[in-house]
């Protein structure tokens, strides 16, 4: 995994300054106004939540 290849089409998060998360700007439109939490599956590893803040 790394950096997609579309990179204007994603929002980059990061995690305790390492963990670099990339998410595609659609998938965010698509959460309902105001819900901050995206659950998501990874094989082999199970069910894990995402929940977005914004940090000025």
């Amino acid at each position: 995994m790394g950096k997609p290849e579309n990179e204007e089409d994603f929002v980059l998060y990061t995690v305790d300054d390492d963990i670099k998360v990339y998410i595609d700007k659609k998938i965010l439109e698509a959460l309902d106004s105001g819900e901050r939490v995206l659950k998501f599956v990874i094989p082999e590893y199970g069910w894990h939540y995402l929940t977005l803040i914004e940090v000025p």
